[in-house]
């Protein structure tokens, strides 16, 4: 932490690091309004390297008797050598005005040990580097390769791990980097080819027998593959999603499989690795994945399509009522909000009484602490897909519902006839309603009351099942002048991605 003390043994005196090798480090690194000068990417690099040397020299001596003060414990060297690491490039860009003040106003080694210790944390160690990835703070690689990854140094600022067994020195083919010196002529930067730690151990994918995958850093996995274990991974960007999910804690083995996985022994289908909506299909009695659709008849030809397991729901942004809202903070239900009831729960529960004019307090069942984390949301804005990415479809399943011996009938003869509205989609059906009375909404107007009808509509639908095989599921009215065409442009318009419900 730029801004805070390090104290450590110098031949028996303590050594104060948080205001003058911070300084010295970050010097020319002011930014403008305390100095004058900006920062740059060479003074960054120059300042992480002076940091990381700084950090070796403190910690090449060994005394029994050295403490670090930290604000709840006092943590022995003897015992723990706590490794300080600098910044990266973009860390030291962010604690430069902390640098600057105490460049600007420096304290004494005892008071300043005081104040800092309010703001000190050990920085974690970097994480070893996959391949491809830069090394150059962490000088690891993780496990990779058949044969391991090793990381190799371009200059003091860029290392990268590759399977390579050597490197050769010079400027290497395809390198584009440079800089120009005092004559404006142009030289591409060379690689140094310096070794930065050991050569990590051979990826855990190289193991093609259950015998020889290592239990300690591999996992043999659902799908007959060795694989990383999970729990190596500290974070959820880490997490691989190959075979791993990330539980809100922790990076643990996902027991669901994917599309394309064979789900014949887990009997579900991964909703955090693309098989969100789907269902696990038999073919036989050796193998089984997820899929959205199955037919025997026409699609799947020789398969059983025995249902494995129940079919997996799209997970909401946001938590419903009576769930648990402490990873979300937020409620799909109207009226609902994520509130703190104790230390072991927060959920969702009703807070508001909503109408169209005006929003009802609620009181809060009795006993529950009440901290608002988060109230309710009815949309949700999705991302849309990145250009050159893969996008949904636009075939479509389109249906109506009218009432026999209506007007609905005529209206709907027509558009069959001409080929249009929902018959002009990819595949139709017309379902038959029944009459439903009249009610008003808050706002003093007059509807149908015909959310029993469309339920039951909803439900014929599920049992078609024809749905399934088309990217979206339109229902329209009979009177309703519905051009599929100018739908599907609309869609593709908007770059809608792909596996998600939308």
């Amino acid at each position: 932490h730029l801004g805070s003390s390090i104290i450590s043994p110098d031949q028996g005196k303590g050594k104060h690091l948080g205001g003058r090798v911070a300084c010295r480090a970050m010097a020319g690194m002011i930014p403008a309004g305390l100095g004058e000068s900006r920062p740059d990417i060479e003074a960054v690099a120059q300042a992480e390297a002076a940091l990381l040397n700084a950090a070796e020299e403190v910690y090449a001596t060994d005394s029994s008797d050295d403490v670090l003060e930290v604000p709840s414990a006092r943590v022995r060297r003897h015992r723990q050598r706590l490794a300080w690491v600098a910044f990266g490039a973009s860390a030291a860009l962010v604690g430069v005005v902390a640098v600057g003040r105490s460049c600007l106003r420096p304290r004494s080694p005892a008071a300043a040990s005081v104040a800092d210790s309010q703001v000190l944390a050990a920085v974690v160690p970097a994480a070893c580097a996959a391949e491809g990835q830069d090394c150059h703070v962490s000088k690891c690689c993780l496990d990779g390769g058949r044969n391991g990854l090793q990381c190799w140094a371009k200059n003091d600022f860029y290392a990268t791990c590759v399977s390579n067994e050597t490197c050769k020195e010079g400027v290497h083919p395809g390198e584009t980097h440079g800089t120009y010196d005092q004559y404006g002529k142009f030289h591409l930067d060379a690689w140094s080819c310096k070794k930065l730690g050991k050569r990590s151990l051979p990826g855990c994918s190289t193991y093609d027998k259950e015998e020889d995958c290592p239990e300690a850093r591999c996992d043999w996995f659902h799908t007959g593959k060795c694989m990383a274990k999970c729990t190596q991974f500290g974070s959820k960007d880490a997490c691989p999603q190959t075979h791993c999910v990330w539980d809100g804690a922790k990076c643990a083995v996902d027991p669901c499989s994917a599309s394309g996985e064979d789900c014949s022994s887990t009997k579900c289908c991964s909703g955090s690795r693309g098989a969100a909506g789907q269902q696990c299909f038999q073919k036989g009695e050796y193998w089984a994945t997820c899929m959205d659709y199955c037919d025997s008849n026409v699609t799947q030809k020789g398969w059983s399509c025995k249902k494995l397991g129940e079919r997996t729901h799209f997970e909401a942004p946001c938590s419903w009522a009576g769930q648990s809202c402490s990873k979300t903070h937020c409620c799909s239900n109207e009226g609902f909000s994520c509130v703190v009831k104790d230390d072991t729960y927060t959920g969702c529960v009703k807070t508001n009484q909503h109408t169209t004019w005006v929003d009802q307090p609620v009181p809060l069942p009795a006993g529950w602490e009440g901290t608002r984390l988060g109230g309710w949301k009815s949309e949700y804005q999705v991302a849309a897909a990145a250009p050159g990415a893969p996008m949904a479809g636009t075939s479509f399943f389109c249906f109506m519902a009218i009432l026999p011996k209506s007007n609905e009938e005529a209206l709907m003869a027509v558009a069959k006839k001409n080929n249009a509205g929902i018959f002009a989609c990819n595949a139709s059906a017309v379902f038959h309603s029944w009459k439903s009375g009249s009610g008003a909404w808050d706002t003093g107007a007059a509807t149908l009351i015909n959310t029993a009808v469309f339920l039951k509509v909803m439900d014929w639908v599920k049992a078609d099942g024809r749905y399934l095989q088309y990217d979206w599921s339109i229902k329209t009215d009979a009177d309703c002048v519905f051009v599929p065409d100018r739908l599907r442009q609309h869609i593709w318009g908007l770059r809608v991605p792909p596996n998600q419900a939308i």
